[in-house]
């Protein structure tokens, strides 16, 4: 595990962290150094809240997006960090070309969690526009939505059209490693599954969307069952089942240690 003060250049700061652009740039250089096979986990901090990019050299050259009317105000900020964030990977990523370490890695790129408050107006607003079919469970969604990509190498790309969570990468780059995989509470995301569990109790799928109660993900509805199919309530309420369940071994898990002397 490495810290600020094991990188040798912090000239540039964003909020007190390694600027991305900084950070990656020095990561991969560690990176030439491991023995293969290794797995390295890195979190790039630029595009987090404040999403102030105070301290951020030649930032008119960094920094490309023009955000308009939402210039210096929280929403603007907002999208001039996500902006720098996606220069900043795209030169991690040449930089791993050029190391020679991109073409047979396993890439996984993922948000720890939702960007700004779905209660922001100004975001709000703009999302509406894009957006006209935007609703309360449109919002309630944003807030559990990560972005997430991966590069495997040979693989062509695809877009995963139904909902995965991250309890199962783990497991789909244990399948991706070839190793038996004894124990997930995830599964692979290329085994078709329809549904996510978050755990905070929540539910989705491609069309509904679980908290407390079934909701339509394009209306914001509240799901009538009598509506449904025999087939398709059956399937929602297994899902509720399936959820408690998960979330109970997660909870024993953690409450009871389990892990204790495994690693």
């Amino acid at each position: 595990m490495a810290f600020i003060d094991d990188f040798e250049d912090t000239s540039e700061l964003v909020n007190t962290y390694l600027s991305d652009e900084l950070f990656y740039k020095q990561a991969v250089e560690k990176m030439k150094g491991y023995d293969e096979p290794f797995v390295t986990f890195l979190v790039a901090a630029s595009s987090h809240t404040p999403f102030k990019l105070e301290g951020l050299q030649d930032k008119e050259s960094k920094v490309t997006v023009d955000v308009g009317k939402y210039k210096d105000i929280s929403f603007g900020d907002y999208l001039e960090a996500v902006n720098y964030a996606d220069y900043a990977f795209g030169k991690f990523i040449q930089e791993l070309k050029d190391s020679g370490l991109y073409d047979d890695s396993v890439i996984i790129v993922y948000g720890d969690h939702y960007g700004m408050g779905m209660d922001d107006y100004d975001m709000e607003q703009f999302i509406k526009e894009v957006n006209p079919k935007y609703n309360d469970i449109s919002k309630q969604i944003n807030y559990v939505n990560v972005l997430c990509g991966i590069k495997v190498p040979g693989m062509e790309s695809k877009v995963l059209d139904y909902p995965v969570s991250k309890l199962d990468i783990k497991p789909t780059l244990l399948e991706l490693s070839g190793i038996e995989d004894n124990f997930s509470l995830g599964m692979s995301m290329f085994s078709n599954k329809d549904y996510a569990i978050i755990n905070n109790a929540i539910i989705v799928t491609k069309d509904y969307y679980y908290n407390s109660d079934w909701y339509y993900i394009e209306t914001g509805k509240k799901v009538d069952f009598k509506k449904l199919g025999e087939n398709t309530e059956k399937r929602l309420k297994q899902y509720v089942s399936n959820m408690e369940l998960e979330l109970d071994i997660s909870r024993s898990i953690i409450i009871n240690n389990l892990f204790k002397g495994i690693f």
